[in-house]
C-alpha cells in the first residue's frame, strides 16, 4: 500500500487504490481539527456541496482517522504556488465563489470571530492600540454576517484530475466573515505575478470586507505560521492591506 506523510497527517492507500485514509497526528490541535474533519464530512455526504469532494466511507475515532473515497489527480500546486495560469487562479476563485452558494446551517460549526482574531494580534505586538481599535470598529460593520466556507483555499488543496478539479481537506471548514474565503486565496498567491489582482476582481463582496478577511489571514500567518526569513516580506503585505482599508470606500 501506498503511504504518503505530512506535517500533520500519515494518507494511506488500500491495495486496490481506490481508497485513501488520513490518519492525524496526534496533538491536542490535531484531535480538534479531526473532530471538524469528521463533523463536516458527515455533512458534505448528507447534503453534497456544489464543487468535487472525496466521499466520507468510514473513520476511526481512537485513530483519528478517515478514510475516504480516492481521487486521481495531482494538487494544482504547493500552498504557496509560483508559476500557476491565470486561468487556473480563476479556476480555484470559481470554487471559491461556488461554495458561497452552500450555506448549511448547523448551530455546531466553528467560527472564526474577527474581532478576537485581532485582538490576539494586537497581544501579539502586530498591531498597535490605535489599529486595533480601528480595525475592530470596522469588522463590526462590514463582518456582521458569516458564511459557511473551506476556510483553506489553496492550490494545495485542489487535486487536479480526469474528474476535474476536487476540493479536499475540509478540517478548517466553518463560518467565516465575508470574503474570507477568497481572500485566504488572494493571501496563498503572494509568488503568481497577477494571481492576486485576479482574485480580488472576482470576489464579488464589499471591498472593504475582502481587504479585513485578508489582513485577518495575514496577521494569523504571522502570529504562527510565518518562519523568520519570510516575515518581512509579509510585513509589508500587512502594511499594504491596512493602507488600502484606509482609503477603500
Amino acid at each position: 500500500m501506498e503511504r504518503l506523510i505530512t506535517t500533520y497527517s500519515a494518507l494511506e492507500w488500500s491495495s486496490d487504490e481506490a481508497l485513501v485514509t488520513k490518519t492525524r497526528a496526534p496533538s491536542t490541535d490535531g484531535r480538534r481539527r479531526f473532530r471538524n474533519e469528521l463533523r463536516v464530512n458527515r455533512l458534505l455526504r448528507a447534503y453534497p456541496p456544489p464543487v468535487l469532494t472525496p466521499a466520507l466511507v468510514g473513520h476511526d475515532v481512537q485513530r483519528r482517522s478517515l478514510t475516504f473515497t480516492a481521487v486521481k489527480g495531482e494538487p494544482l500546486g504547493p500552498k504557496y504556488p509560483i508559476d500557476l495560469r491565470l486561468e487556473q487562479v480563476d479556476s480555484l476563485a470559481d470554487i471559491g465563489r461556488r461554495l458561497r452558494r452552500f450555506q448549511p446551517e448547523r448551530r455546531w460549526f466553528r467560527r472564526l470571530d474577527s474581532v478576537r482574531r485581532l485582538q490576539n494580534a494586537h497581544h501579539a505586538g502586530l498591531l498597535d492600540g490605535d489599529q486595533a481599535s480601528d480595525l475592530i470598529a470596522l469588522a463590526r460593520a462590514t463582518h456582521r454576517r458569516a458564511r459557511f466556507a473551506h476556510g483553506d483555499l489553496t492550490a494545495r488543496n485542489v487535486l487536479d484530475g480526469p474528474i476535474g478539479l476536487t476540493l479536499i481537506d475540509w478540517e478548517w471548514a466553518g463560518l467565516y466573515p465575508e470574503g474570507y474565503e477568497l481572500a485566504f486565496l488572494w493571501f496563498s498567491l503572494v509568488e503568481v505575478e497577477g494571481g492576486r489582482a485576479r482574485v480580488e476582481a472576482l470576489a464579488d463582496c464589499d471591498e472593504r470586507a475582502f481587504l479585513l478577511s485578508a489582513l485577518l489571514v495575514q496577521l494569523w500567518h504571522l502570529q504562527w505560521y510565518v518562519p523568520q526569513e519570510f516575515r518581512d516580506k509579509h510585513l509589508v503585505t500587512r502594511d499594504q492591506l491596512m493602507a488600502r482599508l484606509r482609503t477603500a470606500s
